[in-house]
């Protein structure tokens, strides 16, 4: 099967972002013109789950990778019940064993079946509920029925029925506003319950999420950081991520094209070529000396802070501030990159040959290097 540049890139980035030591994907900052490990011991579980899953999805088709992927799975898995924040943990945990088609340690398969029987009393949220109908629809159609009742209860619980946006919470004071993640991921896997199991209504609710979406999408490519629920309206673009632009968006992008929706193909190339530098910086965010596509680009300063981040989302909802591309001036290069930021793009993109036009760009090297 075919490489493409930018599935070598990432794994290359991915083998950098490896510590053998820990079996762990570490965060890479640039300090000091030095690039250096950083652990995040909080979420680097997850991290590395997400990072092992692209890498699956590259040897699938074919690429070479730098780990045993099984075993340093096993391994990883052993350690579930150290993590803090379980769910997204056992939802990651389970998508990723599935997929890999490893054998899923006992406690962790435990935890699995406990969240899945008892969904509708759990906190879960709307992202970690993604991952959880993900790991249902891969793999064998065991668990068919319960991405169903999964995406049911998404449907009540966190989506709203005039914006087709997804809450964040379902509590009332944070449920109007939301983040890319949990869109991403419910269109995503609505559009694959429909693939994989012909439900129309599954694909209709990916669809609606998906276009409302791309209506939003910002004028440079930008997919928004926080949304309105309620109103359908973007309250603010940054901080804009990288990983916006090269796996959230184009999981349920190319999850609609390969459907045969073709609408899809237009905001897929110009998500991506904003990290190609056709942003407001007019800057590239792939470093090719150190193999890594920097994490965002942020508001500089205090205008980054979180109480003015929530001054702007009442502002734009007041109709007092626009939400809007930020002047070059106001904005930086966040230089950094989680391990998990060059990993999720192997799971959409890795040998694909009808995206030439961004996955074979100059920027990501020679195949052969």
């Amino acid at each position: 099967m075919s490489e493409n540049r930018f599935t070598r890139f990432c794994i290359k980035g991915l083998e950098k972002a490896y510590i053998p030591s820990e079996q762990i994907f570490a965060i890479r900052r640039l300090i000091y013109g030095r690039m250096v490990h950083i652990r995040d011991r909080d979420h680097e579980y997850l991290f590395t789950m997400l990072a092992l899953l692209g890498l699956h999805h590259a040897r699938l088709k074919g690429s070479e990778v730098f780990i045993d992927i099984d075993a340093v799975y096993q391994s990883v898995a052993l350690k579930i019940d150290e993590q803090l924040d379980q769910n997204p943990c056992i939802a990651a945990t389970a998508w990723a064993g599935r997929s890999i088609g490893a054998k899923i340690p006992f406690k962790a398969a435990s935890l699995f079946h406990d969240l899945l029987r008892n969904a509708r009393q759990k906190n879960i949220g709307p992202k970690a509920l993604g991952w959880l109908m993900a790991a249902c629809l891969s793999g064998g159609e065991e668990y068919y029925d319960d991405a169903h009742s999964l995406a049911r209860l998404v449907a009540e619980k966190y989506m709203h029925g005039g914006t087709s946006l997804i809450k964040q919470v379902s509590n009332r004071f944070r449920q109007n506003w939301s983040f890319l993640g949990s869109h991403s991921y419910m269109a995503y896997t609505f559009l694959l319950l429909s693939r994989k199991t012909g439900d129309k209504w599954a694909r209709d609710k990916g669809l609606s999420i998906a276009r409302r979406l791309v209506q939003l999408q910002g004028k440079n490519g930008e997919w928004a950081w926080m949304y309105h629920t309620p109103t359908g309206k973007v309250v603010d673009y940054y901080p804009a991520y990288s990983i916006h632009q090269s796996a959230y968006a184009p999981f349920f992008l190319v999850e609609a094209m390969d459907q045969g929706y073709d609408e899809f193909r237009g905001p897929l190339l110009k998500g991506f070529r904003w990290i190609l530098g056709r942003n407001e910086l007019g800057q590239t965010m792939v470093d090719s000396k150190h193999n890594v596509i920097w994490r965002r680009i942020l508001r500089k300063g205090v205008y980054n802070s979180a109480s003015m981040k929530a001054l702007r989302g009442y502002g734009v909802i007041c109709g007092i501030v626009k939400s809007a591309s930020a002047s070059a001036n106001a904005i930086e290069i966040d230089h950094q990159c989680h391990g998990f930021e060059m990993g999720l793009p192997l799971c959409i993109f890795s040998g694909r040959t009808d995206l030439s036009e961004i996955l074979d760009d100059e920027c990501f090297g020679d195949i052969a290097e």
